[in-house]
């Protein structure tokens, strides 16, 4: 029953951005790309931003406000800079003044104008599951994450620290270079044409991590979206009147083969992994495909390897857009089951239902093995493992783990 009503929310949770958004005077209020960079990395700011009566209230609080003016100044204190260290102080936030503003926020939002921001928060499960925690205990982690996230974002984008994954995600730029530091500032001048009045310097931060992914071409979390009245959309409309009894599966997972050359829209093994998927669709397997793959390879590669295979599926191999979904995100093996398991969760999936996936052999091998990297690298396990029905195809579910953020993959959160 918890899994049917979190589906339920969750669904709510991503129509709210399709819907046009308040993000009071200084937020866009139409779809645009920036909405979704913010919404799928620091959702907390996100809907805090569209609760207009309670972010007056916490934003103008005489302890924010003091706060918020030391803050500000010393955002403004990048016009001396000389090197990039000086910036990032100017553009991250203090650990004690996300200590304070966690603390305060969680402390003035318990009343009748928080209970909505709060509710929201913890029946969305974007901050791991919310079943028997405390309301002040999931508001503290939800903010602490969103802030810190945004530094780490600063200190990658702006400050060259290393992610993750560093060959395919590292920054744009030789930060050594004299023209950085002016690139810098042109960056915290844009950001602060938006801080039009006191309060808004709460926003440096987030508007200063996205300049920045913009900048160093990041803005991935974005694309195509929204998916489900775009690229998905004849798909998900057809999910509403498929009869899930007449097939064996749900839905097939195809992962991809990311190119080695930088001009290859798709690579031999995602041909071939798209041969499998439209060989086991029109066996009647499964009544829908999911592509998964993001713009990934090589280092700053103009495809995105999903459409690509959308593309393949399509025009080569024949089957219908009706029956393709796209993941257009995910940059890792983790994130093709973890945002797959994310379809079926909000896309209208029978829950009760096994999914499968397939690849290559050492592929599906490394799939069955790959629980310990889940949770090293995502925190969590994101889907529940069947048997193997072949040697190249393996059965899963998803599980609502799965809707966490990962606050330091902001290219697929």
């Amino acid at each position: 029953m918890f899994m049917i009503n979190t589906m339920t929310i969750w669904l709510l949770a991503l129509r709210t951005f399709f819907s046009n958004v308040s993000w009071g005077q200084e937020f866009h209020s139409d779809r645009n790309p920036q909405d979704w960079v913010i919404a799928k990395n620091y959702y907390a700011t996100f809907i805090l931003g569209q609760d207009t009566a309670l972010t007056k209230e916490l934003l103008t609080l005489p302890e924010v406000q003091h706060l918020l003016k030391q803050r500000h100044s010393r955002y403004l204190n990048n016009t001396k800079c000389a090197d990039v260290a000086c910036f990032l102080d100017a553009f991250k936030w203090k650990h004690q003044e996300i200590d304070l503003l966690v603390n305060i926020f969680v402390a003035k939002s318990k009343g009748q104008v928080g209970q909505s921001f709060r509710k929201r928060l913890m029946d969305s499960q974007t901050y791991g599951l919310s079943q028997g925690k405390k309301a002040d205990e999931y508001l503290a982690r939800a903010l602490r994450q969103d802030l810190e996230a945004m530094n780490y974002v600063i200190d990658v984008y702006a400050g060259a620290n290393k992610p993750n994954y560093p060959r395919i995600d590292s920054i744009s730029f030789n930060i050594a270079s004299k023209s950085y530091l002016y690139l810098l500032k042109d960056v915290a001048q844009d950001v602060l044409k938006d801080v039009r009045q006191p309060n808004l310097a709460f926003y440096e931060s987030l508007w200063t991590a996205v300049r920045l992914l913009e900048v160093n071409e990041r803005w991935d979390a974005a694309q195509l979206e929204p998916l489900m009245e775009q690229e998905n959309k004849k798909a998900y409309e057809a999910i509403r009147t498929t009869d899930f009894k007449r097939y064996p599966y749900s839905l097939l997972l195809t992962l991809g083969a990311g190119p080695d050359q930088y001009d290859q829209p798709i690579s031999p093994g995602g041909m071939l992994r798209s041969r499998m998927a439209a060989r086991s669709y029109f066996d009647g397997l499964a009544p829908f495909i999911v592509v998964s793959g993001g713009r990934v390879h090589p280092y700053k590669t103009p495809y995105i390897e999903a459409l690509e295979m959308k593309r393949y599926l399509m025009q080569v191999l024949q089957v219908p857009e009706e029956a393709i979904l796209i993941d257009p995100h995910a940059r890792h093996t983790t994130t093709n089951l973890r945002n797959t398991a994310r379809i079926l969760l909000t896309y209208g999936f029978p829950p009760d239902k096994f999914a499968i996936v397939n690849s290559s052999v050492p592929h599906i091998d490394a799939v069955q093995n790959m629980a310990d990297r889940c949770i090293r690298e995502l925190g969590y396990v994101p889907y529940e493992l069947g048997k193997r029905i072949s040697e190249v195809i393996v059965e899963f579910k998803p599980r609502v783990e799965s809707l966490t953020i990962d606050p330091d993959e902001p290219l697929d959160p």
